[in-house]
């Protein structure tokens, strides 16, 4: 499934390239420009930001198919550096596997 109603711009492509410590955001740029523009867009807004990606991770209507594993990837790679949110899990003894 592609996105071709918005084509992401020289602009987002040339941030997304210069973020350090990102490789640059492949499988989400082909596949949903229009989410990776938007992404783009909410840069200088963290609050914003935050709630955008949490939007597109977190399936609040329950009906989402959800994304490809490397389309995943890449937005949750854009999320950590971008927000410095690097993990949202915390091992602890009530969220750690039991084998």
């Amino acid at each position: 499934m592609t996105d071709d109603t918005v084509q992401l711009t020289a602009a987002a492509q040339d941030y997304f390239r210069t973020l350090a410590g990102l490789k640059f955001p492949q499988a989400l740029a082909d596949k949903y420009p229009r989410i990776a523009q938007t992404i783009f867009a909410l840069k200088d807004d963290a609050n914003q930001l935050r709630a955008c990606f949490a939007a597109l991770i977190e399936d609040a209507r329950g009906d989402r198919q959800g994304f490809s594993f490397d389309v995943l990837m890449d937005i949750q790679a854009l999320r950590e550096i971008m927000l410095g949110d690097v993990n949202q899990f915390v091992a602890d003894d009530t969220t750690k596997w039991v084998s």
